[in-house]
């Protein structure tokens, strides 16, 4: 008997969870899906994580271990799959490093969710603790324990139930109550079932993704009626602008203000213009629209901005300057062509990008998302870690040395079919209709790829490329912002610009600049150091000259009390002065406060003899009120901070009081 067959019935379903979610990992990973929190990428990980919980909380796995399953995987489809072969390294990759990732996020979930718990006994009530011993979480919180640090939706059911965590007990029913904010109601968890409970936890989780926009452009897909009823009548515009940026005699068949049609714009007004015949470039595929100008004999329109909210209705977002316009009108559509220009150098090299960091990276990087400028482009990509400096370096290397070989940028109208079978690549979740537009940099070695977009002749118009950041936007997705043409060159008289005034200031050669500044940064902490010395100096000398009046230390039911106000020390200062002040006292308690702009803070020091007898917890929550805040700490050093430096004096006076009683 195998010992599959001597689990358990839960044990056996957590077994096939991990073998079917393998599956699905190893062939995603493959294909180039990364687990994030868009798209495919969240499903992607959601399955991932669902294995490694199960393994961890019904057979009991404390390792990571689910790469091995994906690794297993590999090795039984590889004959019939070669590539999952070619991926295997990066499969294994990427599962441990979801899978480490998870195994600490669900740590920190749950440390999260316990301090929810708490929190919601001792401060955030909403229907408070009664007596029926009922606390309050809202959902929202509940939904971004999963969002955020993964914390699996049937293990925060399972903990609100049962409580076996042992450290929240709610008086006798030990009951939780959940509040949904979006249908303004809530529930007691206990009388709830999971499956309703995942139900409602979805619908908030669905609320928490909806504003997110990676990858989005800023046009959003939101077919009005208007423009459908419009796809129906014979409102069509044709677009020019692959071969030329102004069109003359282009009649204005539609006018719409404020999602109505209307028959004319007048002077002042602003609305969307719809031509027969346009240049203007409607905004798809990360493009940004065209802007420019209509005209005639009798009007001057400007237009901000083109988009298509259905194929084929190009709308102009526009003001009429001067004149009036009609439907029927014939108007010069022309495109700003310094920006067009700038929009199609900006586009063709986010192709090279794309092509370079495959090179770069490896064959797992795909496009996650762009957008294409006059004056920049953004492209995300998939990727685990952020680009070292070498690799950032080989980029720019590779895309420049296209950009100097001047290859022509070719532009292949094809059935999607036959675009497939060229190698051309597409982009997951993009539309595209029964022909398609091939993009092909020179013989298409480089880069082969599905593009409506505007693009150079030539891979030299580009004139030179410079990435001027990469960041993280999700797990597992990333963000390169570049620039090129005339806007690299400008970056590039900035740089050299910076570097002489650097050079200046500090009086130094270009060779010897590095140095420099590490020498200047040296010089900066040894002064900080002294200047921390020097007002710690001054700070103690002011205590001691007080106490050479009497005013220093109060004997206070025979303890020793130092309540003081410091001027000038930071936080870590005030911490070595009470230490300093401590230590000289030998027994007694140190209270010391300090202003700093609009906050103020208080530490609170007890020496160990007399923490049986008085604590500096207690001490700093009584005192810390007075100031409009808040603290704590351990018995022997506490710490609190307000927003009310005014009250800092009182505060600092009472301490004797407070710390009377409390020895009383």
């Amino acid at each position: 008997m195998s010992v599959y067959e001597n689990f358990d019935e839960q044990k056996q379903f957590a077994c096939r969870v991990i073998a079917d979610h393998a599956r699905t990992t190893a062939f995603s990973i493959a294909d180039g899906i990364l687990p994030g929190n868009e798209g495919r990428a969240y499903v992607l990980r959601k399955i991932m994580r669902r294995a490694i919980y199960h393994g961890r909380e019904h057979l009991g796995f404390k390792d990571s271990f689910f790469y091995k399953v994906c690794d297993f995987v590999v090795d039984q489809m590889k004959d019939a799959y070669p590539e999952l072969d070619v991926q295997r390294e990066f499969i294994g990759k990427m599962v441990r490093i979801e899978e480490e990732r998870f195994g600490n996020t669900l740590t920190v979930g749950l440390k999260r969710l316990e301090e929810l718990m708490q929190r919601r006994l001792t401060h955030w009530e909403i229907d408070g603790v009664n007596d029926l011993g009922v606390g309050t979480i809202p959902l929202s919180e509940l939904a971004k324990l999963y969002d955020t640090y993964g914390t699996p939706i049937d293990l925060i059911y399972f903990i609100l139930n049962t409580d076996t965590r042992g450290k929240h007990r709610i008086a006798r029913e030990e009951k939780w109550k959940v509040y949904d904010e979006i249908s303004n109601h809530s529930f007691v968890i206990t009388d709830i079932s999971e499956e309703d409970f995942r139900k409602v936890f979805e619908n908030e989780l669905r609320e928490i993704q909806k504003q997110s926009d990676i990858g989005k452009t800023k046009q959003k897909e939101n077919i009005k009626p208007i423009y459908t009823a419009m796809e129906r009548t014979s409102v069509r515009s044709n677009f020019h602008g692959y071969e030329k940026t102004q069109v003359e005699d282009a009649k204005i068949v539609a006018l719409v203000k404020d999602d109505q049609q209307i028959n004319e714009l007048k002077e002042g007004e602003e609305g969307l213009v719809i031509l027969d015949e346009t240049p203007f470039y409607a905004e798809a595929g990360g493009q940004v629209g065209d802007t420019g100008t209509l005209f005639n004999s009798e009007a001057q329109i400007k237009v901000f901005d083109t988009f298509a909210p259905i194929a084929g209705i190009v709308l102009h977002k526009s003001k009429i300057e001067k004149g009036s316009i009609k439907i029927g009108d014939e108007m010069t559509a022309t495109v700003d062509a310094e920006k067009r220009d700038a929009t199609r150098r900006n586009h063709t090299a986010t192709h090279l990008v794309h092509a370079a960091l495959r090179e770069v990276l490896g064959t797992h990087v795909k496009q996650a998302g762009s957008v294409v400028a006059p004056n920049y482009l953004r492209f995300d990509y998939t990727h685990y870690q952020p680009l070292s400096d070498a690799e950032i370096q080989d980029i720019e290397d590779l895309v420049n040395r296209e950009i100097l070989k001047n290859d022509a940028v070719n532009t292949d109208l094809m059935s999607i079919e036959e675009a497939m079978q060229t190698g051309a690549m597409a982009l997951f979740g993009e539309k595209y209709g029964s022909q398609v537009r091939v993009l092909r940099i020179g013989e298409g070695v480089f880069s082969k790829e599905l593009c409506g977009g505007t693009h150079v002749r030539a891979t030299g118009d580009i004139g030179s490329f410079k990435i001027t950041s990469d960041e993280a936007i999700a797990s597992g997705v990333r963000r390169i912002r570049a620039i090129t043409g005339l806007d690299a060159f400008a970056r590039f008289r900035e740089d050299e610009n910076l570097i002489e005034k650097s050079l200046g200031a500090l009086k130094t050669q270009r060779d010897n600049l590095p140095n420099a500044i590490e020498k200047l940064q040296e010089e900066l902490k040894r002064t900080r150091r002294e200047v921390e010395e020097l007002k710690m100096k001054i700070a103690a000398g002011a205590i001691g000259t007080a106490s050479s009046n009497g005013d220093e230390a109060k004997d206070v039911s025979g303890v020793k009390v130092l309540a003081k106000v410091v001027e000038g020390l930071d936080a870590n200062a005030m911490r070595q002065l009470s230490d300093n002040l401590l230590h000289k006292l030998k027994s007694g308690v140190i209270v010391l406060g300090r202003k700093d702009e609009a906050k103020v803070s208080i530490i609170v020091r007890v020496s160990d003899d007399l923490t049986g007898r008085v604590k500096a917890g207690n001490i700093i929550k009584e005192l810390a009120p007075i100031i409009g805040g808040r603290g704590g700490g351990k018995p022997d050093m506490a710490e609190g901070g307000g927003s009310e430096p005014e009250k800092l004096a009182e505060a600092i006076g009472a301490s004797y009081d407070v710390i009377e009683k409390m020895l009383s």
